[in-house]
């Protein structure tokens, strides 16, 4: 199962999770590894589906926001716990957002750096200019900050048709994930890898997650993504 985070702050929103409430989560799955596997996502997609775990984890974080770099990454470091972060490569540097230094010393960490789109826009509204400049600049912005290519894509709000998933691999991605609620399985489709997304949960609740009790949450999440 692939989990994601947006926000680790002291804010009250569906989006963000409180820091003693992160450390909880990421304490529960250092101590469980033995039994469900941390993975991180290239692993995942690039291992032949017989090597898979019956059971495994992998943790994602969209957006770059400066609270991930002072209060997540110190967690996920301390624990050994790898993950990934998908970052708009354009609002770097803006309000709230990781400087470039933040998310060298990210990478420079351990974390694995994705994409995002340059500005996190609706990716199906681009016309096809706009898209290959949301899509290959990101992926050029990136490489240019990193010094490596980058391969990673997470899709903004989780907005995806058949022409943004068209356009996602012709920009060099080769991964992607959505914010769709589901099990990630060997044989899925690696530009569509589903994705749930962790809110303010009390450790039970989270392991519950990990056991695919967040697929409840679909109807909730549809709500939300009208109403935004």
């Amino acid at each position: 199962m692939v989990v994601g985070y947006h926000r680790v702050a002291d804010r009250d929103d569906h989006m963000t999770v409180r820091p003693p409430i992160f450390a909880k989560h990421i304490s529960w799955l250092a101590a469980d590894r033995a039994h469900v596997p941390i993975v991180e996502i290239d692993d995942a997609v690039r291992r032949p589906a017989f090597e898979w775990p019956r059971r495994a984890v992998a943790v994602t974080f969209d957006d770059a926001w400066q609270d991930v770099y002072a209060n997540a990454l110190p967690v996920l470091t301390g624990a050994g716990v790898p993950s990934t972060l998908y970052v708009p490569s354009r609002l770097i540097g803006g309000r709230e957002y990781m400087t470039r230094a933040q998310v060298l010393e990210c990478a420079a960490a351990g974390m694995r750096i994705g994409g995002h789109s340059r500005t996190h826009v609706d990716l199906r509204a681009c016309n096809d200019a706009e898209l290959e400049r949301e899509l290959r600049g990101c992926r050029e912005d990136l490489e240019d900050l990193l010094g490596e290519p980058m391969t990673r894509f997470a899709y903004p709000f989780g907005h995806l048709d058949q022409r943004v998933r068209a356009a996602v691999v012709a920009a060099g991605f080769t991964s992607a994930v959505s914010t769709q609620r589901a099990w990630a399985r060997p044989d899925g489709d690696a530009l569509r890898i589903p994705r749930n997304i962790i809110e303010d949960f009390d450790v039970e609740t989270f392991r519950a997650a990990l056991r695919g009790g967040l697929n409840v949450l679909r109807a909730v999440d549809a709500v939300r993504r009208k109403a935004g």
